[in-house]
């Protein structure tokens, strides 16, 4: 990926630096054209397709006039950097941003992967995940229910928006088996003049080889998000526009029916036989988002310090939506696939699904909160916060024959309490009126810092929620497949996590209980069971160094009490590499990862509704899936290497599967490059 680095200065008795520049002569500093001239800095700074790969948090700022200055900098480079970002939906915190290693997801850059638990998904890169350990679902309201795609999008509630005093870009370029393989990121900051920031932040996956994948499996998957972020004067009023365009582009060829030769000269995915020929999916996304805050109060005072704020703010979104499911009418395949359908048959024109949502959003928030005066030179941090508001949404779904509206009002809050670096407590909660009238969620997390003898974090969440929109009803070809009338699920959450650094350890226990869950059942239909379902999780990380030579763990065991969640009782993965300096100037990292879980009839993903269903036919069997790389680093440039599935290699190992009928393909090399610039 590519990365920049820049300095941030504050003044301080503990350091020699000067002190932030004041907004005027930032104002001088900056370019005085308009900024109309947005577009040409886009083209300058696009070199095929733009993003970086960050860990998602929660963050935002209050008063950064002084950050945001474009004055000289020191010509003397460090290759250790940090920046400061935040989230529109929360601008009075930041979290800092600092790669100045070669990390331990350098290498991981398919984002089902970038992670500590992993997610499955159908093979190949940008294809249909589901997480691999359970996670509760977050829900506020009307679901369409469609989330396989999640991991490769960017709306704009995630788009970064970053505190710096130089521009700021991160790009990235990965290089699959063929030419037409290949994943770009980019991220891009830079402030101008009167208060104004534009941040930039895009993906791209092409997968669109052909020897190295199985029939009909191609897709190119795009997001790209931009928002412009405004700071008045004084520093009381900031505005965030952005713009996000999500374009999910799938072929679907709905699992391997007879498995490639694997041997002679057409030994290659290319060769294998599969359910579907001319399946599609393409969903498309496109959204406006406009926060915008006052703030009252806060300020320096002389004797207690930071004084405490309090906040107005609106939100407004609109998303427009489209869903399509399409494949050719074939009678041999429409006869045996879609037979769980039979509603549908037979029909000439194909099968379609295709659908509209509409969404406008309004939300209003009034907040206070004190910033922590401890580290001010550093990211700025809340000390307590208290937030109440209240959301509207008027959903619009546009179905052939099945139009339908509904309207969601939600009451919110959050209450954070974070007096010292050893206590921490987190509440939030919302409750549903009007269309989704007694749907609510009640989360608590509390946070105990027992210094040398680690860490003790315990969370808790009880939601209970409206079944999402396909788990509802489901229009093929305009004719109706099914309509349920499903009760709510009430799901309740129990964890804890007890991390002891010293020792490189930290230990997870997660419970949790499910009333009324909804399922997809072998035939591909939403069911629902009242019976109640409980899954019990642990999960231990552990390291171990000996010199410079590491082996990382993470241990994950979960059972559930019911056939109707299938989980693997084991999944593990383990790191074992080198690490150290070469020539004392290049940073290095050789090493191989190894992930397995045991055997069980994993999910099957079926593309006509988009969700991972149960099955009893294929068993997905343990395979020691291993890649080795080797990466490096100098200065701003980083670079990998890759070997995908080394255990292919091995002599009748078979193929590699997590979702039933989807199989990896066969062992394959990875390059993938990563740049920072300056200025």
């Amino acid at each position: 990926m590519f990365h920049l680095r820049l300095h941030l200065y504050t003044f301080s008795p503990l350091h020699n630096s000067k002190p932030y520049l004041c907004r005027r002569n930032r104002e001088e500093v900056f370019m005085k054209s308009s900024i109309f001239y947005i577009p040409a800095l886009l083209i300058l700074f696009m070199p095929g397709g733009l993003l970086a790969q960050q860990p998602d948090f929660l963050s935002g700022t209050s008063g950064r006039s002084s950050s945001r200055s474009g004055g000289e900098q020191s010509d003397i480079e460090v290759d250790t950097f940090e920046i400061f970002y935040f989230f529109a939906d929360n601008p009075n915190q930041e979290i800092p941003f600092s790669d100045s290693t070669l990390g331990n997801y350098f290498h991981q850059y398919d984002p089902v992967r970038k992670r500590d638990l992993d997610y499955r998904h159908l093979g190949n890169l940008g294809s249909a995940h589901q997480p691999i350990v359970f996670e509760a679902p977050w829900r506020r309201g009307f679901d369409v229910g469609l989330h396989q795609y999640d991991l490769y999008m960017t709306p704009g509630s995630k788009m970064h928006y970053h505190r710096i005093e130089r521009p700021y870009s991160n790009v990235s370029y990965t290089q699959g088996s063929e030419q037409a393989d290949g994943y770009v990121t980019a991220e891009f900051s830079r402030n101008f003049a009167n208060g104004l920031n534009f941040s930039l932040d895009y993906k791209r996956i092409n997968q669109l080889g052909t020897q190295g994948q199985y029939p009909n499996q191609n897709n190119r998957n795009t997001a790209f998000t931009n928002g412009m972020w405004y700071e008045s004067g004084n520093g009381r009023y900031d505005g965030f526009l952005s713009f996000a365009a999500n374009t999910i582009q799938q072929e679907d060829n709905g699992g391997i029916l007879v498995e490639p030769i694997t041997e002679g000269q057409f030994s290659s995915p290319s060769s294998a036989d599969v359910f579907l020929e001319t399946a599609r999916t393409r969903h498309a996304h496109r959204e406006f988002m406009y926060t915008h805050y006052y703030r009252f109060g806060g300020g320096q005072d002389s004797i207690r310090g930071l004084r405490r704020s309090y906040t107005i703010s609106h939100q407004a979104i609109i998303n427009n939506s489209t869903y399509k499911y399409f494949d050719d009418y074939n009678e041999a395949q429409d006869s045996n696939f879609y037979n769980s359908f039979p509603a549908m048959l037979p029909d000439p024109r194909g099968t379609r699904l295709f659908f509209k949502h509409r969404k406008l959003e309004n939300s209003l928030r009034l907040a206070t909160f004190k910033l922590d005066s401890r580290n001010q030179e550093r990211a700025r941090n809340q000390r307590d916060l208290f937030e109440v508001g209240a959301v509207h949404s008027l959903h619009r779904i546009e179905q052939a024959g099945a139009d339908s509206t509904l309207n969601n009002l939600f009451l919110t809050g959050k209450y954070r309490f974070n007096p010292n670096e050893r206590l921490r407590i987190n509440l939030y909660g919302h409750f549903g009126l009007w269309d989704n009238a007694g749907d609510y969620r009640a989360e608590g997390n509390l946070f105990f810092d027992f210094k040398k003898v680690g860490s003790l974090s315990l969370g808790a969440i009880n939601q209970l929620y409206s079944p999402t929109f396909m788990e509802h009803r489901l229009y093929l070809s305009e004719r109706e497949i099914y309509r349920n009338d499903f009760s709510k699920t009430l799901a309740t959450t129990l964890s804890g996590t007890y991390a002891l650094p010293a020792f490189k350890l930290e230990i997870t226990g997660r419970y949790h209980l499910l009333n009324n869950y909804i399922y997809f059942d072998t035939l591909g239909l939403a069911q629902q069971t009242g019976i109640p379902i409980s899954i019990a999780q642990l999960i231990v990380k552990k390291d171990f160094r000996v010199g410079s030579f590491h082996l990382d763990n993470i241990v994950a065991l979960q059972q559930a009490t019911e056939d109707f969640v299938r989980l693997p009782s084991i999944y593990s993965k383990h790191s074992l590499y080198y690490g150290g300096k070469w020539f004392q100037v290049l940073d290095v990292r050789v090493g191989i990862d190894l992930r397995f879980n045991n055997s069980f009839y994993a999910p099957y993903y079926n593309p006509v509704t988009g969700q991972f269903q149960l099955q009893d036919s294929r068993e997905v069997e343990f395979y020691p899936a291993a890649d080795a790389y080797f990466s490096m680093r100098v200065t701003k440039f980083r670079a990998f290497i890759k070997w995908e599935n080394v255990t292919a290699a091995i002599p009748d190992q078979g193929l590699f599967y997590q979702t039933a009928y989807y199989a990896h393909p066969s062992s394959v090399f990875r390059l993938g490059l990563k740049w920072r610039f300056l200025n």
